[in-house]
């Protein structure tokens, strides 16, 4: 969920995407805004993009079938490009808060804690998720597989699993219909992952109709109980572009029947320069990147 992108979008505010809507028919410029627009509405690349709502679940109307799921997963990839920018914001969890810096860049991100020290680089492709982290900017990426995937990136809500949305490459996906999220027409699928390679049982997500795009996604234990779940609390405009301005990531506990929180807020951004828009793949690459991001990231 941070993330900037270049087509495709999730629904944070209908009417602010009915006035970008309406905006965009009338010139050249506008339509410009409502790509970005629907872009930052995705934000699936980063965290789980998708809106919250009440505990209740859901129902999808299986009489309204969902077109293939092939389908809909060629758009979604075509659609999950990501702007080149700098994010700046922090990450609150129960008991810390921790500044942060999030580099994007086509399907590849860097997000860089401040205190303490410690990065998380992350690749998306539609064949396979990339994950890699170091306490110090001068250390070597080591990459993050296995069970390590499923544990929390400091003490957040947040699991290195989260950020590789690998619940989209799942072969056991199943249909549920044409659904309704904040009152955008979205397909609901259940998929389920191969046997211990995921920390869910079961991800439930929502793909917007229009869109084509990750509108919500809850995770669920082995006895079908919600036990991962993100709002998306507003937007903000950054130059010609649209992005997160606050999101909330929950766990939750079926058995203490307690819950705990994560707050994402991005207080600032700007476009990257031509020459710092090179996120490296790989362990041990480097990019070249403005003095502000060097600064920080390390070259």
């Amino acid at each position: 969920m941070l993330s900037l992108w270049k087509n495709g979008g999730i629904e944070s505010s209908l009417g602010w995407l009915v006035r970008m809507t309406d905006i965009a028919s009338r010139n050249r410029s506008s339509r410009r805004a409502l790509s970005s627009a629907k872009a930052a509405l995705a934000l699936a690349g980063a965290f789980w993009l998708f809106g919250l709502i009440p505990p209740a679940r859901s129902a999808p109307d299986p009489a309204k079938p969902c077109p293939p799921i092939e389908f809909l997963q060629g758009r979604f990839w075509r659609n999950f490009r990501l702007q080149d920018f700098a994010l700046h914001g922090v990450i609150e969890s129960e008991r810390e808060s921790y500044p942060i810096q999030l580099i994007l860049h086509d399907r590849k991100m860097i997000y860089d804690f401040e205190n303490p020290p410690f990065q998380v680089r992350v690749e998306i492709q539609p064949e396979r998720s990339i994950i890699e982290r170091r306490r110090q900017k001068r250390e070597p990426w080591q990459p993050v597989s296995g069970r390590a995937r499923m544990s929390p990136i400091l003490d957040t809500d947040i699991t290195y699993e989260d950020l590789c949305l690998d619940f989209m490459r799942w072969e056991r996906i199943r249909p549920l219909g044409t659904d309704h999220v904040k009152t955008l027409t979205a397909w609901a699928f259940d998929a389920v992952p191969p046997p211990g390679t995921s920390a869910y049982a079961k991800v439930r997500y929502w793909i917007a109709a229009e869109y084509y795009a990750l509108l919500r996604a809850d995770g669920y234990n082995g006895a079908g109980e919600l036990i991962k779940r993100l709002e998306v609390n507003g937007v903000q405009r950054i130059g010609e572009a649209y992005v997160i301005k606050e999101m909330q990531v929950s766990s939750f506990d079926p058995k203490k029947e307690s819950s705990s929180r994560t707050l994402i807020n991005i207080r600032r951004g700007e476009a990257l320069p031509p020459e710092a828009r090179r996120v490296p793949s790989g362990t041990g690459a480097r990019c070249r990147r403005p003095p502000n991001v060097a600064s920080r990231l390390g070259d």
